[in-house]
């Protein structure tokens, strides 16, 4: 080795080790220094995340507050006060309601019939044979506010006929039949 040494310039060594120190400096630069600063990035970034999550940590317990007080809203508009009735007392909550509209609409409720449906899907009918009386436009703002005061309730039969068949604005009856979706 020491023979090859002196048969070489001084020019061709001083190439070997400076590519030598080339080399053990690149690798270094890979393999040690490279990976710490990419370690150090990402702690700083995942910091700054942190920080951002706890300085809003406050806003997101209002948010989870609204959008559980949306959730229970839309509960409400799905299923009115009638969500966790059991069978009997729906029948009388339902019925206690629509003698309510009845009475604010100026309608006479003729009849109320409950009855069991059919099971669709995973929901249960609950129908209820409905007997009205009025004129027209009261019958009409009876079904609008039977729509919000009872949640999602459909309209499946509806029958509508002149009580008086000799007047210009006649009293109606209307016989319909409503339908609550319960979970089975």
């Amino acid at each position: 080795m020491d023979a090859l040494l002196k048969n070489l310039e001084p020019r061709v060594v001083r190439l070997l080790m400076v590519s030598m120190a080339t080399v053990l400096v690149a690798a270094l630069f890979t393999y040690v220094i490279w990976p710490q600063v990419k370690a150090y990035r990402n702690a700083v970034n995942d910091r700054a995340t942190l920080e951002r999550v706890a300085e809003k940590g406050e806003a997101l317990e209002q948010e989870v507050a609204s959008t559980q007080q949306e959730v229970e809203a839309l509960g409400h508009q799905l299923h009115g006060d009638m969500l966790n009735l059991p069978d009997k007392q729906l029948e009388a909550f339902v019925i206690g309601r629509l003698q309510g509209i009845s009475w604010r609409n100026h309608v006479e409720l003729r009849g109320v019939k409950p009855g069991k449906g059919e099971v669709v899907r995973i929901f249960r009918e609950v129908l209820f044979d409905v007997e009205v009386s009025g004129d027209y436009f009261d019958l009409f703002a009876w079904l609008q506010e039977l729509r919000r005061e009872l949640g999602f309730v459909v309209v499946k039969q509806f029958a509508i006929r002149p009580l008086e068949r000799d007047k210009e604005n006649p009293r109606l009856s209307v016989k319909l039949t409503i339908v609550s979706y319960r979970r089975v």
